[in-house]
């Protein structure tokens, strides 16, 4: 009998010896969490937002709201006045972009670009504000990003952009099909700060919907 329980205890010490020797499981690194983070948000194609928007620029400012419907191929933005009345609208197509003032003047150019810069006196990046305003970088190489213990960006520097995002909010998929709820669900910035040398837009999303 003390035969069989010193055996029993022998066999006990190596088995705690085995486990001790196992390293501990290591948790992912923030850069990890941050690639997660960003394949997620690349599950998004098309999305609707609508919000507050300030801009001020060397020569001219603006305040007021904006409703912005995104697509791959196409996009459409509606600035409004703070009193409600649209100041302007901007459609995005293979063909070029389309201006529409609200004396209804239309004009047209290659690029938002230069078209918001002619005719509303400030530039309105929209080559990569449809990555942006979702808290991930645009296609091309980004010279410096940061990112919280979530992976969202809280700093990102693109194309002579310096980007901040300072609160994020959770928002569930649209289903596109009444009856097929979706429970998918995406953390997207609320609060935007861009900056370049001669310009700083301000984004405030009050509504976000994605597909």
């Amino acid at each position: 009998m003390q035969a069989v329980t010193r055996w029993l205890l022998l066999a006990a010490t190596f088995v705690q010896a085995g486990c001790a020797s196992l390293p501990p499981a290591s948790a992912p690194s923030t850069a990890e969490i941050h690639q997660q983070h960003l394949s997620s948000l690349a599950e998004i194609q098309n999305f609707e937002l609508q919000g507050r928007i300030g801009v001020q620029s060397d020569y001219k400012g603006f305040s007021g709201s904006t409703q912005w419907q995104h697509e791959q191929q196409q996009d459409s933005i509606a600035l409004f006045s703070p009193l409600g009345s649209q100041v302007a609208s901007i459609k995005r197509n293979d063909a070029g972009v389309t201006l529409l003032t609200s004396d209804n003047k239309q004009y047209q150019a290659a690029d938002a670009e230069t078209l918001t810069e002619q005719n509303l006196g400030w530039r309105l990046p929209m080559r990569g504000l449809s990555d942006w305003v979702l808290g991930r970088p645009g296609p091309g190489a980004s010279s410096e990003s940061s990112w919280d213990h979530l992976g969202q960006l809280t700093r990102l520097k693109q194309d002579g952009w310096d980007i901040e995002y300072s609160l994020y909010t959770p928002v569930p998929a649209s289903s596109a099909v009444a009856d097929k709820p979706t429970t998918a669900v995406k953390s997207l910035p609320t609060r935007i700060t861009l900056r370049n040398a001669k310009l700083t837009l301000k984004l405030i999303v009050q509504q976000w919907q994605w597909q």
